[in-house]
């Protein structure tokens, strides 16, 4: 069969995009654009702004967060990890993968090493005197398709830039650069799937300028996203993935003495014996909350004091008391150490800082007289109640209700105060 024969502006294309990807491979390694690698926008050839505009031409979601949550991430979302640079959370990724969730790991060189090996997943250079080189150049290699997987659709060859090679001993190469050379792998985990491509520049808008290169790419946001309904987030080299899944802020230091709390509340225990309980976790509280104010809070997200719709969190444990009738000040003292900090940190104060210090920071961001009045009546409530805690002849009641109201208006406060990144 006779191959079409191509126009002028055809060929022009052709060597103008050949051109500029050699120039790139030849470049030393001091001559790159000021622009970081991998950068989600811009026009410099090593970002993925091409790599983002055929996901939104999808009507894809996309999410490029500069640090991302796994507890946050759901089933149906996708994970696109593009050369970390930090060891990633390798069990919070199984878990996310297990539970149906989709991921493409493509690092050469980078810190994506420690989780491949958890499926097994071997890294290597490859025989520069198998591969297919492309004009010649030794830097850029070429794969070719083994196969028909879906991600190999369209793809004639895969060209890489200074790649990696992976290798599993049961799975099959779906690109390969030589005999048992792998550049891309994919296999299922559980209910979810998982992609590792060994050369992350493959995706860089000077590499997608390439015909295999281009649909490679939409193959790939195409299958870790199909009918699915969920984000898919881009997550560059910078970007520190933290967490557990289905946990959202597991990595904030509170994190675990709230589950204590929430194991407390679901158990069948005496009333005496449960407010013993809740004061020792409370104690913990205020220990963990003085040593952390001189930091800088782990807590990043708005949706720290966001109370889920399901019987967990604050909610479960508010119902489960009312249920008792057992006294809940001890978990608003832990609602209240927790609030304060949050504060603190949004208005980039010191952890020894006074309510006048705290007004004053909050009206230097221009915020109302109604909102500073509201804060001094909350926090000075709070603290009202931690003084008569150990007050005979008891310490004050705090019902189900009383409770929402003042988790309700702490969290009304806390959204309108800009984190410092917003600020």
């Amino acid at each position: 069969m006779r191959r079409p024969r191509l126009g002028l502006t055809a060929i022009l294309r052709c060597v103008i995009a050949h051109g500029a990807i050699l120039l790139s491979a030849l470049a030393p390694a001091g001559s790159a654009s000021a622009q970081p690698d991998f950068a989600p926008d811009g026009s410099a050839w090593n970002s993925v702004s091409e790599l983002i505009r055929i996901a939104q031409s999808r009507e894809i979601t996309v999410a490029i967060p500069s640090r991302l949550d796994i507890g946050e991430v759901e089933a149906n979302d996708a994970l696109l990890i593009l050369a970390p640079q930090e060891e990633l959370p390798a069990g919070a990724l199984t878990a996310f993968l297990n539970a149906g969730g989709r991921a493409c790991v493509a690092d050469d060189f980078g810190a994506g090493d420690s989780f491949l090996r958890v499926f097994q997943i071997g890294r290597g250079e490859p025989d520069p005197e198998i591969a297919t080189r492309l004009r010649g150049n030794p830097a850029l290699l070429v794969a070719r398709p083994v196969g028909n997987h879906r991600l190999a659709r369209g793809v004639r060859a895969l060209v890489a830039n200074h790649p990696a090679v992976v290798y599993h001993r049961g799975l099959s190469p779906i690109f390969s650069l030589g005999e048992g050379e792998a550049l891309v792998l994919a296999g299922a985990v559980s209910e979810g799937r998982l992609v590792v491509v060994s050369d992350p520049s493959v995706f860089i808008d000077n590499m997608l300028q390439l015909r295999g290169n281009h649909r490679f790419a939409e193959n790939l946001v195409e299958y870790l996203t199909e009918v699915r309904g969920g984000t898919l987030y881009v997550v560059g080299p910078e970007t520190r993935v933290v967490g557990r899944f289905g946990e959202p802020g597991a990595d904030r230091p509170l994190h675990d003495l709230r589950a204590a709390l929430e194991t407390v509340a679901s158990l069948d225990i005496p009333g005496p014996a449960l407010r013993i309980a809740a004061l020792a976790l409370a104690a913990i509280a205020v220990i963990l909350a003085l040593g952390a104010l001189p930091r800088r809070s782990p807590y990043r997200s708005a949706r720290m004091f966001a109370r889920p719709p399901s019987k967990g969190g604050f909610l479960g444990r508010v119902e489960f008391f009312s249920r008792r009738k057992v006294n809940l000040l001890q978990p608003l003292m832990v609602y209240k150490f927790e609030l304060e900090d949050e504060i603190l940190r949004r208005l980039s104060l010191s952890g020894r800082a006074l309510l006048r210090d705290v007004l004053a920071a909050m009206k230097r961001r221009g915020m109302p007289e109604t909102d500073l009045n509201q804060m001094r009546e909350l926090l000075l409530e709070l603290d009202r109640l931690h003084g008569l805690a150990d007050q005979p002849p008891a310490p004050p009641t705090v019902s189900a209700r009383r409770f929402e109201e003042l988790v309700e208006r702490g969290d009304a406060l806390l959204a309108r105060i800009s984190p410092p990144e917003a600020a």
